[in-house]
């Protein structure tokens, strides 16, 4: 049966109007900052029209107990099931032992080099500076 959309506009029960549409999710994204001792993790999800929300952060160690920790704190603040990618920057020899972990569970990994991330921040107008972001005005 059809109705109207005057109809319909006029029973709230067929539909709820939000002052904001709602997107769909399309995935999540860890993003791994990595020194020699420890991991600072960002879980964030991205939605359709490219708008990034962050979800959480916490802090590991880097090593194995730590990164089992890491995919354990991200499993539980996932809420959806979206794929999610891992990404992190190349730090030398930091990086190896968590992507290599991280690979050997069948999770999706990207290892960026340092001076692409940066000249991608710099196309977005941000200027990056001793591992602080700022925008350049």
């Amino acid at each position: 049966m059809c109705i109207s959309w005057e109809e319909a506009v006029s029973q709230p029960y067929l539909f709820t109007f939000y002052p904001f549409p709602i997107q769909p999710f399309l995935r999540f994204c860890v993003g791994l900052d990595i020194s020699k001792d420890d991991l600072q993790v960002c879980l964030s999800v991205i939605d359709t029209d490219g708008r990034v929300t962050i979800k959480g952060t916490t802090k590991v160690t880097n090593q194995p107990a730590g990164f089992t920790l890491l995919m354990s704190w991200v499993n539980k603040h996932r809420k959806l099931e979206l794929l999610i990618r891992y990404v992190m920057e190349s730090t030398g020899v930091y990086h190896e032992a968590v992507a290599w972990h991280l690979y050997q569970h069948d999770q999706s990994i990207s290892i960026l080099l340092p001076n692409k991330a940066k000249y991608y921040l710099k196309s977005l107008g941000y200027n990056r500076g001793a591992g602080h972001i700022f925008e350049v005005l």
